[in-house]
């Protein structure tokens, strides 16, 4: 699945020091920033090993894992720590090159209606966009929401998830042809926002019945929305340069395209916030931290890769566009190829590697 993925050279931005001088009487003060939370002491342990590629991975509202088997086509639950034997749901998938099981999302109202929505490459050479009914951990109620999106052996992309919106968002890769990013009429290159029912907004940015969101892109693995503003942060997989970290806006054109150069910095396309080169990266898995059992990841947003099997941490100041203003390694490698990355309810921060679930717990 992951062959192809986009290739980077780390590009460091230097960490912004922010100092705010205010008029005090007759006189200038200068007012110092707030201290940095008192770091807690973490380590890294194996939380689920022996598994499948556990390519997705999703917390229940009511506090469950679910993850998605890429090549199996299982959709299996996690409860009280404990890999349930029956899967939630087996679905019929092709798995030649980076097809699969691929995405994974809960409706935002699951208490009450109990959906949960999985996207995959069905064996019959498409991919499908489905709902199922959680009973009692079994998925019942198969409703396909959009049927026949084009497949590739390449660049699928493939993750879901609802923004604050209560849209479905939803990332295509291009197929392996880099002229369908920059064609908006076409889905793949993009990612594209849906109604929960799998109908298109009337709002989207490219036109009535249009489900592209932003263009440009070429295979983004996955993305996370700012706890605050919902804006869409999302990793993005280059050829064997220019790896990257997005931050997603309505319309914007991520530059993507025949030809592309390494570095580009082409103003009519949207630039990233940073890119990896030498070694390439391959990042996949992207989410923001919001607990608070570790006070100084609070609003961090955290991202894996699955060449060097990293965990990073960025801090993004978004009132400036997602400004880089940390960056840093937290896991230096030693669990394999990284593919997820999610908190879980009780605040600690999970991670899938191809054969097994890691979780970051206070030491």
């Amino acid at each position: 699945m992951l062959s192809h993925l986009r290739r980077w050279s780390i590009s460091l931005v230097g960490v912004l020091l922010a100092v705010v001088v205010a008029g005090c009487g007759g006189g200038a003060s200068t007012s110092q920033p707030p201290p940095s939370p008192a770091p807690v002491p973490f380590r890294t342990e194996v939380f689920l090993p022996n598994l499948s590629f556990p390519v997705t991975m999703a917390f229940a509202p009511d506090g469950r894992l679910f993850f998605n088997e890429l090549v199996t086509g299982r959709v299996r639950i996690v409860q009280g720590g404990v890999l349930q034997a029956q899967p939630f749901a087996i679905l019929p998938v092709q798995t030649d090159g980076e097809r699969g099981l691929l995405g994974l999302a809960f409706d935002p109202q699951f208490a009450s209606n109990r959906f949960v929505y999985v996207y995959y490459s069905d064996s019959s050479g498409v991919h499908r966009l489905v709902r199922f009914t959680d009973f009692n951990g079994v998925g019942q109620n198969f409703t396909v929401l959009v049927d026949q999106l084009p497949s590739a052996q390449i660049h699928n992309g493939g993750n879901i998830g609802f923004g604050s919106d209560g849209k479905l968002y939803l990332t295509m890769g291009e197929n392996g042809n880099p002229a369908n990013s920059q064609d908006p009429n076409v889905r793949p290159g993009k990612i594209l926002r849906y109604n929960s029912d799998g109908t298109v907004p009337a709002d989207n940015p490219f036109g009535a019945g249009n489900p592209a969101f932003a263009i440009g892109l070429r295979n983004s693995f996955d993305f996370a929305f700012h706890p605050q503003t919902g804006t869409i942060y999302a990793s993005e997989n280059g050829p064997t340069c220019d790896d990257e970290l997005n931050r997603i806006v309505a319309g914007q054109n991520y530059g993507w395209r025949p030809s592309y150069p390494c570095g580009d910095t082409d103003p009519n396309f949207t630039a990233p916030l940073i890119r990896f080169n030498n070694p390439s990266i391959a990042p996949t898995g992207v989410a923001f931290y919001t607990g608070n059992v570790f006070p100084q990841f609070t609003g961090s947003l955290f991202m894996v890769d699955f060449n060097t099997g990293r965990v990073r941490r960025f801090v993004v100041n978004e009132s400036a566009g997602g400004q880089i203003t940390t960056n840093e390694i937290v896991v230096d490698g030693g669990f394999g190829q990284l593919l997820d990355i999610v908190q879980g309810p009780d605040g600690f921060i999970y991670f899938s590697s191809t054969t097994a679930i890691m979780r970051i717990v206070p030491q």
